[in-house]
């Protein structure tokens, strides 16, 4: 699978670019027409309320695109939530919805383009498709570098052009506010779900995020809340500046609007403003579309040729067949159609996706572990669930037969082709195991997997199990279940549990199976009532262990025990610890280093650990938290009077303390400099 992962090269800034990118496109630059057509100056209130009843989904898919960061985003999350038939139609459904609207900013991006060029406006798009498919063939770093500039060039011009006609609306035009043009209003707010697609792009690219559990939150968060503010101002702009049957008749709607006040010159620059934002949205477009092709058939719901990355690391046959999907919709189909077309596919995915985030929570996997949670619950996941219900309908029958056939097709490409070809099970199952039905290990197995990808949080704290972890050594005629056993006696000297919670503990763990063990090493592990902590215990095996299960001689177990209370950090502790121990020979160097420090040296990913005595009598009687500390450095554990204390915020210091300091070197001394006269 190694081979198959995409790389990270996607930062907040790149993130949030990808995010507004899209949703400046159609939405500011083409949908307004499209929207004032049908219901008049509410076209204003619209955005409003379509940016108020997207939040829960937003918030749903920011929780999911945390927990399990993987190619194809949307379908991802559904197909492991709800299973892989209804993965299938999620798949099938957000790759069209994607290549609509791609699609969809092509026909726009051609209404700009011939108020300058004298050409075809669709060979031209299908022109530029071609060129942004071998863009993205390229590599989507490089994407994400042109998207950054374009994005920026948009979001400037926007804003000069919202600061100069807001003086210019004429009060009149706004009356009658509700006109009476034969639109619905439902209807109207449904159409313009198809301007925030770009949530949805974010989630198919999550993989190629760095440090996401912070950056996807941020940019979506940013982008919603920015893009819904240019929404409404570019709309209260339009609709003051220009006469109703020009703006329900343009498709050009910016270009016209910035003629009024700004003449020509307004005009060419508000129409070049366009056409980079309809190139920002193509390019990432295609992109974040090629990504549901390639998770599918990673997954074996789509034939393999869609997996296979190129000679840039990116999916060349996905790329290529999207692009080539899009080619038809750009010469036959109408803006209006395809922008129904897209909403309604993104309206039952919005829906799809906050069921899925109560699916996730209702099966109470361990391992389901984000890093951003959609609050409150599930009063959030119902809301957006009846926003779905309520605006597909109110679209009009065309997108809702449409979508109806494509879930059909869908359907019977997983009956016929699909079903033989997959086997793992979904969060759905683990929410019938608890009440009496049997569920599949396979995906708690593959977010623990997907833990070891993410690695620590900045608030995790393993450096300091490590630094105060007992190491033990085994020696010839212990058994496993010994090893156990010293091991709790050395735990519970420390954590203030009896030796007899903590084996019975292990135990129950290991029978269960949930001991992992692989590359010479094995992690029995628990959580304990009654522990505030995390503590560990390091055996280390000169000559090897026999351990059931296991296919080679074990030479270090890692016993940790944790708080019942936050199981997703107990996880993600075992999970760097294997990841940690992948890095060791344990059949050579391991065997023959038998000193403490030496050991959990091994493990230790901290710049300095230093021990230094607190001799500053003005540092007698202060709390940790109020030291100031330089945040590259912790303390790690406190040694009084012979005993150790495991330091918290609120722990007093007391002149002789002996402390261990771990941290980046310069911080370590700054630190040290402090505690000694």
């Amino acid at each position: 699978m190694s081979e198959k992962r995409l790389k990270k090269h996607l930062n907040l800034t790149a993130t949030f670019s990808f995010s507004i990118g899209p949703m400046l496109s159609s939405g500011v630059f083409l949908l307004p027409a499209l929207v004032f057509s049908e219901i008049g100056p509410a076209a204003i209130l619209v955005y409003l309320i379509a940016g108020l009843l997207l939040i829960p989904s937003l918030l749903c898919q920011a929780e999911l695109a945390t927990a399990m960061p993987r190619a194809g985003g949307t379908y991802y999350f559904l197909d492991r939530s709800l299973g892989p038939l209804v993965g299938t139609v999620a798949g099938a459904g957000t790759w069209l919805a994607l290549t609509f609207k791609s699609a969809f900013d092509l026909v726009g991006l051609g209404a700009y383009l011939v108020l300058f060029l004298d050409l075809p406006i669709k060979p031209v798009g299908v022109a530029l498709c071609i060129l942004f498919a071998g863009l993205s063939i390229s590599g989507v770093k490089y994407v994400a570098r042109i998207q950054v500039v374009l994005v920026s060039v948009v979001l400037a011009l926007t804003g000069f052009f919202i600061v100069k006609g807001l003086s210019w609306t004429e009060a009149a035009n706004f009356t009658p506010f509700f006109a009476d043009v034969g639109g619905s209003f439902l209807g109207a707010i449904g159409l313009v779900f198809v301007g925030f697609t770009g949530l949805t792009k974010v989630a198919s690219v999550a993989e190629e995020i760095d440090d996401l559990e912070r950056n996807i939150p941020l940019a979506m968060i940013y982008a919603l809340g920015i893009t819904t503010l240019l929404y409404i101002l570019v709309m209260v702009v339009l609709v003051g500046v220009l006469d109703a049957d020009t703006l329900g008749s343009t498709l050009s709607p910016i270009a016209m609007g910035a003629r009024q006040f700004l003449g020509e010159t307004g005009y060419i620059v508000m129409s070049v403003a366009a056409i980079v934002a309809f190139i920002a949205s193509a390019n990432v477009g295609l992109t974040a579309a090629s990504r549901y092709p390639f998770a599918m058939a990673r997954d074996r719901l789509a034939p393999d040729v869609f997996s296979r990355l190129g000679r840039f690391h990116t999916p060349t046959s996905a790329i290529v067949v999207t692009a080539m999907l899009m080619i038809p919709f750009i010469l036959i189909l109408s803006p209006t159609s395809i922008a129904k077309l897209a909403a309604a596919f993104q309206l039952m995915l919005f829906g799809m996706l906050n069921l899925a985030v109560i699916v996730m929570r209702e099966s109470h996997i361990d391992s389901y572990d984000p890093g951003f949670y959609a609050r409150p619950y599930p009063w959030v996941q119902i809301i957006g669930i009846l926003t779905s219900l309520i605006l597909i309908p109110a679209l009009g029958m065309l997108p809702v037969i449409a979508s109806t056939v494509i879930v059909s097709i869908t359907l019977l490409w997983y009956i016929l082709y699909a079903r033989k070809r997959v086997s793992r099970s979904s969060a759905l199952l683990h929410v019938f195991e608890r009440m009496g039905r049997g569920a599949s290990p396979h995906l708690d197995q593959e977010l623990r997997q997907i833990l070891r990808e993410k690695g620590l949080r900045k608030e995790d704290m393993l450096e300091n199990s490590i630094i105060r972890a007992d190491i033990l050594h085994h020696y010839p005629g212990e058994s496993f279940d010994g090893l156990l056993a010293k091991a709790s006696v050395a735990l519970a000297a420390r954590s203030g549990l009896s030796e007899q919670t903590i084996l019975r503990a292990l135990r129950a763990s290991n029978r269960l199976g949930e001991t992992p063990i692989g590359n010479h090493i094995a992690l029995p592990h628990a959580r304990v009532a009654g522990l505030t902590t995390h503590e560990l215990a390091i055996i280390h095996s000169r000559d090897g262990l026999r351990i059931e299960g296991a296919e080679e001689l074990v030479y270090a177990l890692f016993v940790l025990i944790g708080p019942t209370t936050d199981p997703g950090r107990h996880l993600r502790f075992l999970a760097e610890l294997a990841n940690r121990a992948d890095a060791i020979d344990f059949t050579d160097i391991w065997r023959d280093v038998e000193e403490g420090a030496a050991i959990r040296g091994f493990f230790l990913r901290s710049g300095e650990v230093v021990e230094v005595e607190l001799l500053n009598a003005s540092l007698e009687g202060v709390m940790i938290r109020d030291l100031g500390l330089p945040p590259e450095c912790l303390i790690a554990m406190i040694v009084r009077e012979g005993g150790m204390i495991v330091p918290h915020g609120q722990s007093r210091l007391v002149t002789g303390d002996l402390l261990t300091l771990v941290g980046e070197s310069h911080a370590v001394m700054e630190t040290i400099d402090r505690f000694t006269p």
